[in-house]
């Protein structure tokens, strides 16, 4: 390759290289803004209501739809993009029906079946297994947004009485009389469900990876059971396994700040336990 030649791909792999940390912070602060949500949600519905909380969380559970559609469409992925999309929804989620249980206790409900969910997964992921969602988890978490902005809209039945009038619709007259209550209590039962559905979805697939785990245990133990000598192999390899791992290196800084941000990394590993990002 000649000198030139070689010059002109370093400075294109540079730019590329660039391109992509640009795009990696515009993905992750859209995720971001929604970790601001969470805050911001609070003081909105005190001082601005309901109506104005429902327009918000439409704005803020967009963003979960639109740093998912980025992130893939700009080759983007990463441990902490993904990291940071999971806790922003499950925070702005449960600050909204705290607001909402403040009107209706059964909303508490839901946020008992999310702590649920997140309570699976994190055992799931102590015991070495992945907890990327589901597609049971992404319908839930429409279904769950679905709920929550109806709801709020529900508690300003009277702002959008005088919305609709203004722009002469009056087709929803007859739901808007209805006790605001009654709506979200309807609203929140599909949510509930779904919720419910999700928490045995998640238990029942750290079942089967626990299941497969243990059968590559389970069947390496057979093949290894031939004779006495391979037993006590197998008794020497276990007591080396366990030294090995109370030696295991933890990566350094470095390593691990790379390994959060790096897509391939992320494509390698993403369904590995997220110890992968702490241990070499």
């Amino acid at each position: 390759m000649k000198k030139k030649d070689k010059f002109i791909n370093i400075e294109k792999d540079e730019k590329t290289r660039k391109k992509n940390i640009r795009n990696k912070v515009l993905v992750n602060l859209i995720t971001f803004i929604r970790s601001l949500g969470t805050i911001a949600i609070i003081p909105i519905f005190a001082t601005y209501g309901a109506f104005a909380t429902a327009l918000s969380a439409i704005g803020f559970f967009s963003t979960d739809f639109i740093d998912g559609f980025l992130a893939r469409r700009l080759h983007v992925q990463s441990f902490f993009g993904s990291i940071l999309d999971a806790l922003s929804d499950k925070a702005f989620g449960i600050v909204c029906l705290l607001l909402l249980s403040t009107l209706n206790p059964l909303f508490l409900v839901i946020i008992g079946l999310e702590l649920g969910i997140l309570y699976v997964n994190y055992k799931s992921v102590e015991r070495g297994n992945n907890s990327q969602s589901s597609k049971a988890g992404k319908a839930k978490t429409v279904l769950l947004a679905a709920s929550i902005i109806g709801s709020y809209f529900a508690y300003s039945a009277p702002t959008l009485k005088n919305l609709l009038s203004y722009i002469n619709v009056s087709s929803f007259n007859t739901l808007l009389s209805l006790n605001p209550g009654l709506i979200s209590t309807i609203l929140a039962i599909p949510a509930i469900a779904g919720s419910v559905y999700v928490v045995c979805d998640y238990q029942k697939k750290a079942q089967i990876q626990d299941a497969k785990r243990n059968e590559k245990v389970e069947q390496k133990e057979k093949n290894s059971a031939i004779s006495e000598i391979h037993s006590k192999k197998r008794t020497l390899l276990k007591e080396k396994a366990k030294i090995i791992e109370k030696k295991k290196e933890l990566k350094s800084r470095e390593e691990i700040i790379h390994d959060l941000f790096d897509t391939e990394f992320y494509l390698e590993h993403k369904d590995d336990s997220l110890k992968k990002l702490l241990y070499k």
